[in-house]
């Protein structure tokens, strides 16, 4: 699948949970019932587990019981991963959409949420894995209101790069093989920026592709 047909189906793909987990994350921020969240202030997401298949059930951060909400906090570290398997993937999140159309992979497409501050993201995040369950590449779309952390993050695990195609306001990172870019991650301005909305300032895309998968 070439490279604009693969955006075009992440897009797609994520039109529904993208919205849901950005007006999650909203809820949890302000309080939707006109409450202020002070009750997460201070909240940090889930600690590190020891690995990333540790089948570690979500946990309520207000209360440190195991969550049956479907949107547990999870911190981008963790997630951001190509060791995970499709269990860790059911473990984690109460709420799993398996079984995304793909030529040769298996999708499981999750509403994420990495935490309540402004570097933190919202959107969707979705692991594809082979018939063995080797994860060959996850994708993400979503938001977030100061993307310096989710950047130094994926720099550092996955080597990507700066790469400029002289597109105005647009931060655009790959990971180039042979000379053509095997990973993308891109990163702009939200087209309306609202003082209101702090944490969607900017719009992420990220494509990261198992080195192996090639």
């Amino acid at each position: 699948m070439g490279r604009s047909m693969l955006w075009m189906a992440l897009l797609l793909g994520a039109a529904v949970a993208v919205p849901y987990a950005a007006d999650k994350w909203s809820k949890l921020k302000g309080g939707s019932d006109g409450k202020q969240a002070d009750s997460f202030a201070g909240a940090k997401p889930a600690a590190p587990t020891p690995s990333a298949d540790s089948g570690r059930a979500p946990v309520d951060l207000r209360s440190g019981a195991p969550s049956s909400d479907d949107m547990p906090l999870v911190d981008m570290d963790q997630v951001f991963r190509l060791n995970v398997t499709p269990a860790s993937v059911m473990s984690r999140w109460p709420r799993v959409s398996a079984g995304l159309p793909d030529e040769k992979l298996h999708g499981m497409r999750v509403a994420l949420i990495t935490g309540l501050k402004e570097d933190d993201l919202a959107g969707s995040l979705t692991y594809y894995f082979t018939p063995s369950q080797h994860c060959a590449k996850l994708t993400f779309t979503g938001t977030t209101g100061d993307p310096t952390r989710f950047i130094q993050l994926m720099t550092s695990r996955f080597g990507f790069k700066p790469f400029t195609k002289g597109e105005p306001g647009v931060m655009r990172y790959e990971i180039r093989w042979n000379g053509a870019a095997q990973s993308e991650m891109v990163i702009r301005s939200a087209a309306i920026v609202r003082s209101s909305s702090p944490l969607a300032r900017y719009e992420v895309q990220a494509n990261v592709i198992d080195p192996a998968a090639r």
